[in-house]
């Protein structure tokens, strides 16, 4: 071997690396996915999926009562508008001297009684 050792013109067989050699019982990597894998990952995305519909059908109803609150809100100050409105009006034709006018000009004259009720027992 020493001799051919510097000679390029030889031929020699090419060294191989270390090649490891399988044994029957090692099993190859498995490349494909099996059914329970695949049925696992649907299961997971349709739980996912599953959830997420259920948070937004929540937030949906949590907005449909928010717009449902604020349309009551704005009813109530319509009608606090509305009765604040009617006890002015209210208090307008419970003055006296109107009702003492409206009396006068369809002809009723006020009279002093001619005695005064008692009270006692």
């Amino acid at each position: 071997m020493r001799r051919d050792q510097y000679n390029v013109a030889v031929a020699r067989p090419l060294e191989k690396p270390y090649t490891r050699v399988r044994d029957k019982k090692q099993r190859e990597p498995r490349t494909a996915v099996t059914v329970g894998e695949k049925l696992l990952y649907l299961f997971s995305v349709v739980v996912c999926v599953a959830l997420a519909l259920v948070v937004l059908s929540k937030y949906a109803k949590v907005n449909e009562l928010n717009v449902a609150l604020e349309e009551a809100k704005t009813a109530v100050e319509e009608a606090h508008k509305v009765n604040f409105k009617l006890e002015a009006e209210k208090k307008k034709l419970e003055d006296v001297e109107r009702i003492r006018k409206f009396a006068e000009s369809n002809g009723l004259e006020l009279t002093a009684p001619k005695y005064l009720p008692s009270i006692r027992p």
